[in-house]
């Protein structure tokens, strides 16, 4: 729920300085789309059922062709919630671990 709403932040918040989305929902309208300005990190899970890597991919596609910012990664293997260590089934430590490596390189770099 909160990948949702930190692109929703981002959507109304023209001046936030960085947006990290794990597995949150994406907007698809392109008029919403184009009031993102801050640099986006996403995570998302290539077995994601409810936001899937075509989702991701299409984001990712209208971002870039309004020149934005985007940098998103697909973990294979995983799926929706994980970085989520209480959720045994979903959990994956490896790219949970990789996810939060890249977010504090994404906030470090671009919070300068």
């Amino acid at each position: 729920m909160g990948g949702g709403f930190s692109l929703q932040l981002a959507i109304h918040e023209p001046h936030l300085a960085a947006c990290v989305v794990n597995y949150g929902a994406l907007p698809t309208d392109p008029n919403d789309i184009q009031q993102i300005f801050a640099p986006i990190l996403g995570s998302f899970g290539a077995d994601d059922r409810g936001i899937t890597p075509a989702d991701v991919q299409a984001f990712e596609k209208t971002m870039q062709g309004m020149r934005r910012r985007i940098d998103v990664k697909v973990y294979d293997g995983a799926g929706h919630g994980f970085e989520n260590s209480t959720n045994t089934n979903a959990y994956r430590p490896d790219a949970a671990a990789d996810a939060w490596a890249r977010t504090i390189a994404f906030l470090n770099k671009t919070m300068r």
